[in-house]
């Protein structure tokens, strides 16, 4: 297939015949070249689902340059520790949002933007580690680590979407600050182990709308995050809040992040329940694709993360508990490898002293399902990628 990019406004108008192919979202075929659009609905339904289209040869030539650059950036700097970063974004964040609330003049957009790069950063240099540091981390507050957790998330799902770096940018810092007008409220809700109060379901559902006055009160300008903000709790069947928008209304960056917020908050424990095995989520999430959640990035998202994500603790058949290294990663149209595990406990118990890695596409390691271990001592779960 040639080259290809994404569409962007204003490239398609009516009457004209296209100067170049159209692709679908799985960069299939979808209109030849020199298609001519003939109305305002037709080229509406190109740019929601012909998201791609062919590039010239001076535009092959300008991306190869970028991406030269970047390589060139990336061997310069030392990639950061994910499970250090995680704490530094954490305090960042628990900064930030502790001065929203409290009315503290703050440059809110850039501050976000930043906590979004770096966590882009480290996708980039080890999307396996940057999952684990979250998911194994229990040193911050839910309210500060779901929104990392979700931002990382739907960093990797729009990987597969092909989304500009600033659009990933944006969609990540709105997954940082969406729940900033219930944050007081989420705590408390995590250790909760009685039925929401009636005031309570009316804060839940009043959250995005505070979420976006807060930031617009501190100077936060952008359109698209405070759509996205405001949109990340509605589904596509329309049995969301707080509009009950359904389908192509809701904006593609919501949806993204929505799908991220609802992984997230499945698999981390609360005081009322035991957290959802990764497995089961993405399975639960599965069955509601096309009805609450989006069929298309419900797919990507679980072709992304993998059924056990890294930081997973699972049982193998030879009796060991392992934790998962690498996700198994799924293409279009081929079987998906297996995840790279490192045993921890043997199967009387013990911690094995020096872990190694295997394969668990291999017969004697092949997973079982997911574990739950409980550590007398603290592990260094870092060194388990390579950092100290």
């Amino acid at each position: 297939m040639e080259t290809i990019r994404k569409i962007l406004p204003g490239e398609i108008s009516v009457g004209e015949p296209l100067p170049w192919p159209v692709y679908d979202v799985e960069k299939a075929l979808l209109l030849q070249e020199g298609t001519v659009v003939r109305s305002e609905k037709q080229m509406n339904i190109i740019m929601e689902k012909g998201v791609y289209r062919g590039m010239t040869k001076d535009e092959v030539v300008e991306e190869k340059q970028k991406e030269q650059a970047k390589l060139e950036d990336r061997c310069k700097r030392k990639p950061e520790n994910p499970f250090e970063m995680k704490r530094s974004c954490a305090k960042n964040l628990q900064t930030l949002i502790q001065n929203l609330i409290e009315g503290n003049k703050v440059d809110a957009y850039s501050l976000a933007m930043d906590i979004a790069k770096t966590i882009k950063q480290s996708c980039e240099y080890n999307a396996n580690a940057t999952l684990a540091a979250i998911h194994l981390s229990d040193e911050f507050s839910y309210g500060i680590l779901h929104p990392l957790h979700a931002a990382t998330l739907s960093e990797l799902l729009m990987r597969r979407l092909n989304f500009t770096d600033a659009q990933e940018q944006t969609v990540m810092a709105s997954a940082l600050l969406m729940n900033v007008g219930m944050f007081e409220l989420q705590d408390q809700l995590f250790s909760q182990t009685e039925a929401l109060t009636e005031q309570q379901r009316i804060d839940i559902h009043a959250h995005p709308q505070k979420s976006v006055n807060i930031l617009q009160a501190a100077g936060v300008e952008d359109e698209h995050l405070l759509k996205i903000i405001l949109q990340h709790h509605e589904r596509i069947d329309g049995g969301g809040y707080p509009k009950s928008l359904t389908g192509d209304i809701i904006h593609q960056g919501a949806k993204v992040v929505s799908l991220a917020d609802m992984y997230a908050a499945m698999i981390t424990p609360r005081a009322y329940r035991e957290p959802i095995m990764a497995h089961d989520a993405l399975k639960k999430i599965f069955v509601d694709r096309g009805k609450s959640v989006d069929d298309h990035l419900t797919q990507l998202l679980i072709r992304e993360v993998g059924i056990y994500p890294p930081g997973s603790f699972v049982k193998l058949v030879n009796g060991d508990t392992a934790i998962v290294i690498k996700r198994a990663i799924v293409k279009k149209g081929s079987s998906a490898s297996a995840p790279i595990v490192s045993c921890l406990i043997s199967p009387r118990g013990g911690l094995y002293g020096n872990p190694l890695m295997w394969d668990a596409n291999m017969d004697m390691y092949k997973i079982t399902g997911m574990a739950q271990p409980e550590f007398d001592e603290p592990i260094n779960f870092a060194n388990f990628w390579g950092f100290k």
